[in-house]
């Protein structure tokens, strides 16, 4: 869960940080230093090698046949990349004593069957902040509906015409289908620019709470996981807020693409979704 170090809410600063140390995950090191090449087996170094030669050679690497060759020679070997295809891999079933995992590999499928452990994991070690105590007692009592609005990098000339899909009249069209779905909701909001979902986004006939902006980004997702539905925006943190959630009877509306670039695709959309 490497992101930047305040992705959803508040200020972003440009740059990583790991986030995974603030939840309880299994003990890990950080490192810049590449795994493979370190710790791989002299056959894992040679595959290893040959796959990062292809993908920089264009007439190699837009050759489907070749690189689904290439893509099965790697997994044999324990070394697992998401390319062309996010699909699940038999990690567990291997018998390499090193296994190396490189990219996103954002598909549900690659996790669903460890979910308990991920719901235990990505718990953060610390209590609630005091300051969110009203919040969380309103989102607990309450049919209460996570809505995470992206902004921020999403409008720069650098990202908007890849990835800005969710703008204004999708919130308000998710907003009037959870009207007809929720009994009685109330709408509990998340961004990294909140000033203008406070002036753009609000509601005399329902109730409306909105995350400070200031609260670091473990506070940020236990708040959002903790509702029962979710608005989401085209945002990993906020695929993982809704997946994180514990209702099984989870409302769930996306975006009906997951970028604004029509040619690429992702596997984020799940089939249960309300798509808009």
């Amino acid at each position: 869960m490497a992101n930047f170090k305040r992705s959803l809410s508040g200020s972003l600063e440009e740059g990583y940080g790991d986030s995974l140390q603030h939840f309880n995950v299994i003990a890990y090191e950080s490192t810049s230093e590449d795994l493979t090449l370190k710790h791989g087996s002299v056959v894992q170094k040679v595959v290893y090698l040959m796959y990062m030669l292809c993908t920089r050679i264009p007439i190699l690497w837009r050759n489907d046949v070749l690189m689904g060759k290439i893509d099965a020679l790697v997994q044999r070997f324990g070394l697992f990349y998401s390319g062309a295809a996010d699909a699940a891999r038999p990690v567990g079933s291997l018998r390499q004593q090193n296994v190396f995992v490189r990219g996103y590999f954002a598909d549900k499928a690659n996790f669903d069957a460890i979910r308990p452990i991920l719901l235990s994991e990505l718990t953060p070690k610390y209590a609630p902040i005091d300051s969110n105590k009203k919040l969380y007692e309103a989102i607990r009592t309450s049919n209460s509906v996570c809505v995470s609005v992206r902004r921020g990098d999403y409008l720069s000339k650098e990202y908007k015409d890849n990835f800005f899909v969710c703008d204004e009249a999708y919130f308000r069209k998710a907003i009037e289908v959870i009207r007809q779905k929720v009994s009685h909701p109330t709408l509990f909001f998340f961004s990294n620019d909140i000033e203008w979902v406070r002036q753009h986004l609000h509601y005399d006939d329902i109730p409306c709470y909105y995350e400070s902006g200031s609260d670091p980004a473990w506070e940020v997702l236990r708040l959002m996981y903790s509702c029962h539905h979710f608005i989401i925006s085209n945002s990993t943190f906020s695929w993982w807020a809704q997946y994180l959630g514990r209702h099984a009877d989870k409302i769930v509306i996306s975006p009906s693409r997951w970028f604004a670039n029509d040619s690429w695709h992702s596997n984020l959309l799940n089939d249960d979704f309300i798509k808009i």
